[in-house]
């Protein structure tokens, strides 16, 4: 069996029968019938457009004709003749809606059929006027109200006979010729309408000077097309002579290219059902020699698309080109399948290895798009895949610069760029080191982004350090308070002989006062009128509360093992308070002493077993937190305010501290217990307080430490602790 080329096949029969035959018949009948169309309408045009003006005309020279006939049958043009003739003349000639005469001076000396005599005729007549048929644009007689115009001619002795000319068989004559498609509109020298299509426009006396088509100035025969309200139309313009008047005849564009269009459907539908017959003469033939093996090609390649590759060998076909494709395609698919094995082997490995990492993995082609990340980076940016649609670095570390520099660094230079300590989310605090690398070796280019995570590290070393600088202060508070102790403990012991020596209950003193020679009464009169008493009382006050505050430093900065003992909750609270109130932070500017403490006490509130130095830490924690943020961030009310409020129970003791503060935001309130976590700017706070608060009350004491707040009205602790101790202490 000879073999020929499906190519050929298809292109010689659907140029030959189809392609070229149809396009050529439609274009040749087409335009014939457009131009003939075209050349009908306007011939048409032409011929109506020249028989309505001349009606026109007639129509206004037959008027003039009237109104000399009147001139002549009533006196020859006499003005006293013509007033005697003039009232019985209006119901002979209908055309006019009024006669009016006219003197030499134009006042109004007549009316038919009734009117007003011996006033001025509101028209002036100049010299220019005598040329003219028709004196005034179209209006509404104020007699009859219909759609008039005046013209004049002269009578003996000067004066005018003028005429209100009816229009109304002037446009019942042209609204004869309107149709559906055709278009008349006659208007005078200043576009007022005339005879219009829409006859409510006639009526409002629109104007329509503004078309194109009443400007141009046409040669004798020529029709063109013109635009008027965003609609095509095709037409003439005629003037009437002697009046002005533009008498303007057309039809729509759709009309005059409606039997083109219905042509060109026709040769469509024509072309169509030809198309079809031959597509339904060879299908018998395409679908054994062609279709059948195509659709067989097609589905195999659907198979290899979705990965499944047939083994089974294309069938053969009557063309040369189709068996060549066969087996090509057989050829083709298995080597994709072994290809596409090796590599999905060699990526689920490469993939493997890099999603194992603890470190993020970024690639940054050459083009420095982020291209593809491992699953610790999805993690890290909360992205969907590791295939990441191609996104310039700029924009996927959008305002971080420095690692957009450092990127491109690595890949100008070809060396590594690394930023330690970089924090990668605004939302976030982890930390994290940042090195970029090109990529060498390889014949796709680009840079490798590494990214660990070095948070804890970072923050074991500030624990380390903060521990540090605690002991150093705890150490230097304590030998502080050891040096203190000495000469404060001879203030308080001088203060305290001082009262001996005065008291008159000690006979030596009074043996020594009559020694003297003065009483001890007079000396104790004279002691409490110069107020040295209340002195002496004042020296030893101050030395024992200044004792009483070193003793509590000693204990909240003493090393080693908690002691576990029974304490007095509000002795416990106080102690912390009186702590707090020498914590004056001069750099901040922020004074405990300025804080109105406000105490709620229960009576009935039971002592505990803790240990106090810790659950003194946790309070001098919470008073000095209130302090800063009514500082720092402002409080509502008059002066910021603490209250310490305590209740019983069950077996247990709840204290809760409450401020006037700022309040606490949802978002920070529900981390507020994580550890290092904080507000605070960088080197300022740890974010460890609060957790350690937390760690001591839950874990050390077997309590609970919860927080509520609103923002903007302030925030309230709740500590509750077991009257025995709940949990173990170390």
């Amino acid at each position: 069996m000879s073999r020929a080329s499906v190519v050929e096949i298809f292109q010689s029969k659907l140029v030959q029968w189809i392609l070229v035959p149809g396009l050529i018949m439609t274009v040749i009948l087409v335009s014939i019938v457009g131009f003939n169309q075209i050349s009908i309408l306007e011939r048409e045009i032409v011929h109506l457009s020249r028989s309505l003006s001349r009606n026109v005309e007639f129509y206004i020279d037959g008027a003039e004709d009237v109104l000399r006939s009147v001139a002549i049958m009533s006196g020859e043009g006499d003005v006293d003749n013509l007033r005697n003739y003039f009232s019985g003349l209006h119901e002979r000639f209908g055309q006019f809606d009024r006669l009016i005469l006219l003197d030499k001076n134009e006042n109004i000396i007549a009316v038919a059929p009734h009117g007003i005599k011996g006033v001025d005729f509101p028209i002036r007549f100049s010299a220019s006027d005598k040329a003219k048929r028709v004196l005034t644009s179209p209006i509404l007689s104020p007699h009859s109200g219909k759609l008039v115009v005046y013209i004049s001619i002269p009578v003996q002795d000067g004066g005018k006979l003028v005429a209100e000319l009816d229009l109304g068989a002037l446009q019942k004559f042209i609204y004869g010729f309107l149709s559906s498609n055709r278009i008349i509109i006659l208007a005078d020298s200043y576009g007022n309408l005339i005879v219009h299509p829409d006859r409510e426009l006639v009526k409002i006396q629109a104007n329509v000077g503004n078309l194109d088509i009443f400007k141009k100035r046409l040669e004798p025969g020529d029709v063109e097309f013109y635009r008027s309200e965003n609609s095509l139309f095709f037409g003439r313009v005629v003037n009437i002579t002697g009046t002005g008047w533009k008498l303007l005849v057309g039809c729509t564009a759709y009309y005059l290219f409606q039997p083109v269009i219905a042509l060109g459907l026709l040769i469509g539908l024509l072309v169509v059902f030809f198309f079809m017959v031959l597509l339904f003469a060879l299908k018998k033939e395409f679908r054994e020699a062609v279709v059948t093996p195509l659709v067989g090609y097609v589905r195999k390649l659907s198979a290899v698309a979705d990965g499944n590759y047939p083994t089974s060998a294309s069938q053969e076909s009557g063309f040369v080109e189709l068996d060549e494709l066969g087996r090509v395609f057989d050829s083709m698919a298995e080597q994709v399948r072994e290809r596409e094995h090796d590599l999905i082997v060699s990526k689920r490995y490469f993939q493997s290895v890099i999603d194992s990492m603890p470190s993020a993995l970024i690639w940054v082609n050459e083009d420095m798009d982020v291209c593809q990340c491992n699953n610790r980076a999805l993690e890290l940016f909360n992205l969907d895949s590791t295939e990441i649609e191609p996104e310039n670095v700029e924009s996927f570390f959008s305002g971080r610069e420095d690692i957009v520099n450092a990127i491109a660094e690595a890949k100008k230079y070809n060396f590594p760029k690394t930023i330690e300590r970089s924090v990668i989310r605004e939302d976030s605090s982890e930390i994290f080191d940042v090195t970029a690398f090109p990529l060498r070796g390889f014949e796709v280019k680009g840079v490798v982004v590494r990214i660990d995570d070095v948070t804890a590290r970072v923050r074991m070393e500030e624990v380390m350090v903060q521990t540090e600088k605690m002991m150093s202060v705890g150490g230097l508070a304590a030998g502080m308070a050891h040096e203190i102790n000495n000469p404060l403990g001879g203030i308080v012991q001088g203060a305290q002989n001082l009262e001996r020596k005065f008291s008159p209950d000690i006979k030596a003193n009074v043996d020594a006062a009559n020694e003297a020679g003065c009483s001890l009464e007079a000396m104790q009169e004279y002691l409490e009128s110069r107020k040295v008493t209340p002195v002496i009382r004042g020296i030893k006050d101050s030395g024992m509360r200044a004792a009483r505050i070193v003793s509590n430093m000693l204990k909240f900065s003493k090393p080693g093992k908690n002691i576990i003992t029974t304490v007095n909750v509000h002795d416990l609270i106080e102690d912390s308070l009186e702590l707090s109130a020498k914590d004056y932070d001069l750099k901040r500017k922020y004074d405990f002493t300025h804080i109105n403490i406000v105490r709620d006490f229960s009576p009935d509130v039971s002592n505990i077993v803790c240990s106090q130095t810790e659950i003194e830490q946790v309070l001098f924690n919470l008073f000095k937190n209130s302090a800063q943020a009514m500082r720092e961030h402002g409080f509502y009310g008059s002066t910021p305010e603490i209250y310490v409020r305590t209740r019983s129970s069950g077996d247990s003791v709840v204290i809760e501290i409450e401020d006037n503060g700022p309040g606490i935001k949802g978002e920070i309130r529900k981390r507020i217990f994580e550890p290092f976590f904080t507000t605070k700017p960088a080197g300022v706070g740890t974010g460890l307080g609060l957790s350690v608060s937390y760690f001591i009350i839950t874990q050390n004491h077997g309590g609970t430490f919860t927080v509520s707040s609103v923002p903007g009205q302030g925030a309230r602790f709740t500590i509750t602790l077991p009257v025995q101790k709940g949990g173990a202490v170390s």
